[in-house]
């Protein structure tokens, strides 16, 4: 069994207020990366064409994400 997340990457926080569109992406990323130092298997993001969601691009939004560290073997 694999377990993962998905994001709309909408523009407004859980209490329905606008959020500057930098400041969302910052944390969606922040996400993707936390999402991996616990373990998900998969963080997804949805694509949307609507200005109340930031996703048409969502390939672009992962990239962003920093490269992982280098584990030992």
């Amino acid at each position: 069994m694999q377990v993962g997340i998905d994001s709309f990457a909408a523009a407004y926080d859980e209490t329905l207020l606008a959020q500057k569109p930098a400041d969302r992406l910052n944390d969606l990323v922040e996400q993707i990366v936390h999402a991996d130092e616990v373990g998900l298997d998969s963080f997804g993001v949805g694509e949307h064409h609507r200005k109340d969601y930031l996703d048409s691009a969502p390939a672009m939004i992962l990239a962003a994400r920093p490269p992982a560290p280098a584990t030992s073997a």
